[in-house]
């Protein structure tokens, strides 16, 4: 600790701006750091005014571009991963659509169904007294038995139809939950052709890349051998690459923002 006190503020100042620009480096692999800066100026300091306007013109717009990819790449990030959330939030939903209604009916119908039971086991057990009697005598006690069950039957009438109904109202409910969690995951669907249509444009960025690398590899060396016409292709070749490569992170980023409109209006459907 002591020793680092002693290091003058101006030099901590340096070793920062160092390491800062030793990880300046951009999601498609090319740094432009310090060294790579007055090599190339070095080089367009030994050509012709118009070669030097051209290649500063050149490594301006690469500049420009990486720049841009690099923020086009954040925005697409944040935007996957907010998607990646929102769908996960959303197919959940979909899931508990109508659950606790559908919950609430079974229950009411097994609590019925429960209250009921004693009134139907008397109900049989009665009714199987009285076809014991047939082959008897005893009118007095069938007429009594027959009295009753008839006043029974009425209850248990009565019974059946209140658990029929909410028999109904339980299948009305789990008709209906079905219809609209099918309903919300048709809405849903929607993502896939936009994610199908990420996966191409990822392949084709992937292909750039490649091209970009190259043509970095390119650049460097001819920036290292002050080679001026070796420097002008390769920049004109990665700012070709670059502005290729900004189109189609354009076209990712517009398919992100439409499968975010997909989950938005599945959100919106499921809470109607």
């Amino acid at each position: 600790m002591n020793k680092l006190k002693k290091i003058p503020l101006a030099m901590l100042a340096l070793l920062l701006a160092v390491l800062s620009s030793a990880g300046a480096v951009n999601a498609s692999g090319t740094a432009l750091t310090p060294s790579i800066q007055a090599s190339f100026e070095l080089t367009a300091a030994t050509a012709d005014d118009t070669t030097r306007t051209r290649l500063k013109g050149y490594y301006s717009d690469f500049s420009v571009l990486v720049a841009q990819y690099d923020s086009r790449e954040a925005q697409i990030r944040r935007l996957h991963d907010s998607n990646t959330q929102a769908l996960i939030i959303v197919r959940n939903q979909i899931k508990e659509i109508d659950q606790s209604t559908v919950a609430r009916l079974s229950t009411a119908l097994s609590s019925t169904k429960e209250r009921y039971q004693p009134l139907f086991d008397q109900y049989s057990a009665l009714n199987r007294r009285i076809n014991l009697l047939r082959g008897l005598k005893d009118k007095v006690l069938k007429d009594v038995l027959r009295t009753q069950a008839d006043a029974m039957k009425i209850l248990v009438q009565f019974a059946r139809e209140d658990i029929r109904n909410k028999e109904a109202l339980l299948k009305a409910a789990k008709e209906t939950r079905t219809k609209k969690m099918a309903a919300a995951r048709k809405t849903l669907a929607g993502i896939e052709s936009p994610q199908a249509s990420i996966k191409s444009q990822k392949s084709v960025a992937a292909s750039l890349n490649k091209r970009i690398s190259a043509d970095f590899s390119d650049f460097k060396s001819a920036i290292r051998k002050q080679n001026q016409a070796l420097t002008a292709q390769s920049l004109s070749s990665l700012v070709s690459g670059y502005r290729q490569m900004a189109a189609s992170k354009l076209k990712i980023l517009e398919l992100e923002q439409k499968i975010a409109g997909v989950i938005a209006d599945a959100a919106k459907q499921i809470a109607a």
